[in-house]
């Protein structure tokens, strides 16, 4: 190809670079100004989940910890309940959460016995001790239910002169009877500062709802400032009937039209939502629309022209550069007698043609040090391979010289010396042994043989007789046993020979155990790394576009595996600990109800999307002596598998009756039970029900091992009751609270 014909197809080529890219550029563009659209849209989507869930989370933390206070104080005996040991419990909970704005304490009439010290002392507006709250309506309903209750939004004496949300938790007597209530009064600036720390993207703005639609938050301070009622607007409306969703409505409040994004909190009856300006969203469309058009027309011209003048500029370089790279290809590498770019060339080209030159030297270089390191390489691998073998002699030499039971036998075949563990191991008498001969010493082992083993004891006619077999010292004892024997000579007379017997019954369950861990770990962990592997080389991929929205689901996807991967250590490291009698635990008095619930909460939701739980729970019930996130992890577990060993809809049922100094918890299901046979070894390590030709789930078989060795460690006990077909009952029994002292709680 001589030099015009090149110069016209560099041409040609920039003209095609410069028309079809950006034919398609343009389209693409189109295409992800939409896309862009639709992904602000799911990121304000997210954002409202995102903002549901911190309210939630938040709530539920203060309303855990008015529980928690409530739970104490009942717990603690008369000396602390007085007015100076009721303040410094409120004040100690005040101090850690700024998140109240007061903190009450009421005998069972409604009227106050203490609050906070700066309250009483008039540094903030709070209800005086003896300020009446019974007629509050959540007062009312903690005293008729006996359970926690959040009051809707709300003015009042006890909040001072800004809006308030109250939660309330009941107080018992020792005796189990209603004896007051505590109140903690939610600073709505707490929550308003907890929901703009989050941000919602350009021009939106977050909301909060009570019930019947009073706001908690919103950006017009005069709408929170009356606890105006919104529930007329059609967002929330919707959100009413939908849950959850997006669309766009006429907003009164704001007086214009809104894309919103909205999610009803189901356990608090609240409503959230994000929002923003539906004309200022299509108004950025089209600006972004007309903006990238007209970029797309100007460098549409701009490449066209660069591309002419760039074709005559690179045709001398490229040839030469053709050549040179033809003579390396048939190995003649051979320096540059001139350069290989043009005087005319760009100075990229130039760099170009100056840096591959260099490369071409390198690559020579770096061969031939190649072929001397391989050199080198191949020696040291020779001599690492001797140093080797004499290691392995000597390790070889200790091995063999190590030994449990040992016989010595004499040039006559008699059996002249036997240790102590000999006959320990084979049940002989020391004294008896020394008046056999070496076949009838190993006719007798023989004879303790599972199988007959009429070779064994035929084994003394053989110069070195070794192997491994298995010996029955009575009805369910058998050990592994390893024979190994040696010769006895000082070097030029030989005395006689040696048997060397070493109990490996141990080292044998352990080989068993490691074969059992490596094919569980092999299959745990090569799913989840599977798929972080594939996931990652996807991202990687330094010329694939990906939107947002497969990119997030990847890192989901590559979160879940890492997860699921820490359950497995989390799992093998409490196994370690209760192994090595290292498992630790902090036992405070808690409620069945509380640890049950927080373990229910703690469930992935793909698992208890479908499950029903019932919780048969006496309110008389004492105090468990536990701890509670230990307790929980054994809850989580039972739960889990009564959920995934079950063909229908599942469903749990959670009883809990007093025995003695302790309490029975039984978590029933519905599942497929468990055969007979496995009941033995449900609580083994590793240890799995396989309920089909195949397996039904994933796990380790460390669940219930880790269960046992918790409640064990809490002094308690965990069996199990199951018919095949017809459900399982796991039965946990637990020391209540009863029976320790104050002093004892406070050491715990």
């Amino acid at each position: 190809m001589n030099h015009r014909s090149l110069r016209t197809h560099l041409t040609l080529a920039f003209a095609v670079m410069a028309i079809v890219p950006v034919l398609i550029l343009g389209t693409i563009q189109v295409q992800q100004i939409n896309k862009l659209t639709q992904e602000y849209n799911k990121t304000q989507e997210h954002a409202t989940k995102r903002l549901a869930d911190a309210v939630e989370t938040y709530v539920y933390y203060y309303r855990n910890a008015v529980d928690t206070l409530a739970t104490t104080i009942s717990a603690s005996g008369p000396g602390f309940r007085d007015r100076a040991g009721l303040t410094r419990k409120i004040q100690s909970v005040k101090n850690n959460l700024p998140g109240f704005s007061q903190l009450y304490v009421t005998d069972e009439n409604g009227a106050i016995k203490a609050l906070s010290p700066e309250a009483e002392s008039g540094n903030t507006q709070a209800l005086p001790v003896g300020g009446d709250l019974s007629p509050r309506e959540y007062w009312q309903k903690v005293k008729l239910t006996l359970q926690p209750a959040i009051s809707v939004p709300m003015h009042g004496a006890e909040g001072g002169s800004a809006p308030f949300v109250a939660i309330a938790a009941p107080l018992y007597s020792e005796s189990r009877a209603f004896e007051g209530v505590v109140i903690g009064i939610l600073d709505m600036g707490q929550i308003a500062r907890l929901v703009t720390q989050y941000d919602y993207g350009p021009g939106a703005y977050p909301a909060v709802l009570g019930p019947a639609g009073r706001v908690i938050y919103h950006p017009r301070e005069e709408l929170v400032q009356s606890i105006a009622d919104l529930s007329g607007e059609p967002a929330v409306q919707a959100a009413a009937s939908l849950k959850e969703g997006m669309d766009k409505f006429a907003s009164a409040a704001n007086g214009q039209k809104e894309l919103v994004s909205f999610k009803t909190i189901d356990s608090l009856g609240w409503t959230v939502w994000v929002g923003r300006s539906y004309a200022a969203v299509q108004e950025a469309f089209f600006a972004s629309l007309k903006s990238t058009f007209l970029l797309l027309l100007l460098t549409l011209g701009l490449t066209a022209l660069l591309g002419s003048y760039l074709a005559k500029r690179l045709n001398r370089t490229i040839h030469a550069l053709v050549r040179y790279t033809q003579s390396l290809a048939a190995d003649r590498y051979t320096v540059p007698s001139e350069p290989l770019s043009s005087s005319g060339a760009p100075y990229e080209m130039h760099y170009l043609a100056t840096q591959f030159a260099q490369m071409a030297e390198q690559i020579h270089d770096n061969r031939q040090a190649l072929l001397e390191l391989n050199s080198e390489l191949e020696q040291r691998v020779e001599e690492r391979t001797l140093s080797l073998q004499q290691q392995h002699a000597t390790l070889a030499a200790v091995l063999e010289s190590y030994s449990d039971g040992i016989v010595l036998i004499d040039v006559n075949q008699q059996v002249v010396l036997a240790n102590r563990r000999m006959a320990e191991l084979f049940g002989f008498d020391g004294k008896e042994v020394l008046s056999l001969t070496e076949e009838e010493l190993l006719r007798r082992i023989a004879r303790k043989m599972p199988q007959p083993a009429e070779d064994f004891a035929r084994m003394g006619r053989k110069p070195n007789p070794d192997g491994k077999f298995t010996l029955l010292r009575s009805p369910g004892d058998e050990r592994v046993v390893q024979l190994a024997s040696f010769q006895v000579t000082d070097g030029s007379k030989e005395f006689g020979r040696g048997y060397v017997f070493r109990d490996m019954t141990k080292e044998h369950e352990i080989d068993t155990l490691k074969n059992d861990l490596i094919s569980l770990a092999s299959h745990e962990f090569k799913t989840p790394i599977t798929s972080i592997k594939g996931s990652v080389e996807t991202l990687l991929r330094k010329h694939a576009g990906w939107d947002e929205e497969f990119k997030q689901e990847l890192l989901e996807g590559i979160h879940e595996d890492i997860g699921r991967i820490q359950e497995l250590i989390d799992e093998w490291l409490d196994i370690s600990k209760i192994e090595a009698g290292a498992l630790s635990i902090h036992p405070a008095p808690v409620r069945i109800r509380s640890v049950v619930e927080g373990a229910w909460q703690r469930l992935p939701h793909t698992l208890s999307a479908e499950a029903q739980l019932h919780l048969d729970l006496d309110e008389e019930l004492p105090l468990l002596y536990a701890d509670k996130r230990r307790m929980e992890q054994i809850f989580i577990n039972l739960f889990t598998n009564s959920i995934r060993y079950n063909e229908s809809k599942p469903h749990i049922r959670v009883i809990a009756e007093q025995e003695g100094l302790n309490v029975r918890i039984l978590v029933k299901d519905n599942g497929i039970g468990i055969p007979e046979a496995h009941l033995p070894h449900i609580f083994d390590r590793f240890y799995r029900v396989d309920v089909s030709s195949s397996r039904r789930t994933g796990g380790t078989g460390l669940g219930l091992a880790i269960c046992k060795g918790i409640i064990d460690a809490h002094g308690g006990s965990i069996e199990v009751r199951s018919t095949e077909g017809a459900g399982t009952t796991m039965i946990v029994t637990v020391p209540s609270y009863y029976g320790q002292t104050e002093d004892d709680h406070e050491e715990a």
